[in-house]
């Protein structure tokens, strides 16, 4: 089994972190409601975004909460999403319906040309892969979720530059290598380098 199936499996069935984060199943007895550990390239790519965790709605009629019921009841879903693709669309995009992404999208573009695909360059991953409604119950300075599955996810992409949009996440990395001070650092995981740099998250008054 290749190291991304493997990840997309461990990923899915997961339910170590504490319910008190407020995360939820779709059932009683299922998986926490999540998205894969990356979204984007397969594999390599030059740009590894890093977020928080997902948000899912509670407006039942939302895209959103449509996404997580069409991803955590089919485990193809699930890995279409893991390479970008919801349904027959793809989910991040100039032209996604996901607004949030445009920003990566944005970033992608001015790196690498006018049109350039977003999995072709780039992966987006979170710190905590299950959604909540907000942040207000995940822990700030206790991330079990990275502890467990950030390495391998950051081992598959081998990114170039690691770009944290959210400021806890650019913490997590501080803490984790003793950075203090510093705007951009380098890290090392495994033997493989990568930048790590902050990028101020398009909603500025979120976590």
């Amino acid at each position: 089994m290749s190291l991304h199936k493997q990840l997309l499996r461990d990923v899915f069935y997961c339910t170590q972190c504490k319910p008190s984060y407020g995360f939820k199943p779709l059932s009683s007895n299922g998986p926490y409601s999540k998205f894969p550990p990356t979204i984007g390239a397969l594999d390599k790519a030059d740009l590894l975004f890093v977020g928080i965790n997902p948000r899912i709605s509670d407006n039942s009629k939302s895209y959103n909460k449509d996404l997580f019921q069409r991803i955590m009841t089919s485990k193809n879903a699930f890995a279409d999403l893991a390479v970008n693709l919801d349904g027959s669309e793809r989910y991040i995009a100039k032209d996604g319906k996901e607004k949030h992404y445009h920003h990566h999208v944005d970033i992608t573009e001015a790196m690498f040309g006018m049109g350039a695909k977003f999995e072709e360059h780039a992966a987006v991953t979170e710190l905590f892969f299950c959604a909540t409604k907000n942040a207000q119950n995940l822990p700030k300075y206790s991330y079990p979720c990275a502890d467990l599955f950030f390495d391998r996810v950051f081992l598959k992409v081998r990114p170039r530059l690691v770009v944290c949009v959210w400021k806890s996440a650019f913490e997590y990395f501080r803490r984790r290598f003793g950075i203090k001070g510093t705007e951009s650092f380098l890290i090392t995981i495994g033997g493989h380098k990568s930048m790590v740099v902050y990028l101020p998250h398009p909603n500025t008054n979120r976590r």
